[in-house]
């Protein structure tokens, strides 16, 4: 695996306006795996149709409870195609900062568990197959870790797999697995959060909507400046004007 993301690489994540509010008042949030809405993630039968041979399916769903999931965008300019999947609403935006920044506000929230962050590699169908040739995904940090169960190794292996289909996301994912993950029993909490302070301290740059109002524009401009007095630049999107 040598597609590492260098430490300077910028990251995006297109959110509606109520999650900009959610992580300045609560902390980044990082949802476990079950929560996506994708029922494939984690599973390699969209890839061949065939069910693969390292967890039924009950166990990839119990598992699920246990591994949480992180994704954004890899890349500085903005993407016509991500603002149309994940900024729907003309009152959304887009939240960048970059690997060092994110790494270190994932160490100062003192979030001990077993952490990757790489790019999402996309597959064509038949390559389902291939995706088990031993190589590991890089640890984010040297920490070690032991799991109780050989699951935990392979779902977030599976995690970072996606059909080439969605390859317009550009993705990378920071994958986190439980210290308590277990087969046994459900995992209570929803998932993670981020310090507020590490949070707001994360964020480098904010971008409007495209077709973003001059109110909607006033109104994140009070709430950064003004309401949580934060020293984050914030711009129009450079793809105003352009038409799906």
């Amino acid at each position: 695996m040598d597609k590492q993301i260098e430490i300077e690489t910028v990251l995006t994540r297109y959110i509606p306006f109520v999650k900009l509010i959610s992580m300045l008042e609560q902390g980044f949030f990082i949802p476990k795996a079950n929560l996506f809405t994708d029922s494939w993630e984690g599973s390699l039968h969209l890839f061949n149709g065939e069910k693969d041979n390292f967890q039924t399916e009950n166990q990839l769903i119990a598992a699920k409870e246990w591994v949480y999931v992180s994704c954004w965008y890899l890349d500085e300019p903005e993407s016509h195609a991500m603002w149309n999947s994940y900024g729907q609403s003309n009152d959304s935006l887009a939240i960048q900062t970059t690997h060092r920044k994110f790494k270190l506000a994932f160490g100062q929230s003192r979030i001990d568990m077993h952490a990757r962050f790489f790019p999402v590699m996309y597959q064509k169908p038949n390559n389902a197959c291939h995706l088990y040739d031993g190589k590991k995904i890089p640890d984010w940090f040297r920490d070690k870790y032991t799991v109780r169960h050989s699951i935990f190794n392979y779902l977030p292996l599976q995690l970072f797999h996606k059909h080439e289909a969605f390859s317009f996301e550009n993705e990378a994912r920071l994958v986190l697995v439980d210290n308590d993950a277990t087969l046994e029993k459900k995992n209570k909490r929803l998932g993670l959060h981020f310090s507020i302070k590490d949070t707001r301290e994360m964020i480098t740059k904010i971008i409007l909507h495209p077709n973003s109002s001059a109110w909607f524009e006033d109104t994140v401009r009070k709430l950064i400046n003004d309401t949580y007095q934060l020293d984050i630049p914030i711009c129009k999107s450079s793809l105003v004007g352009h038409k799906n």
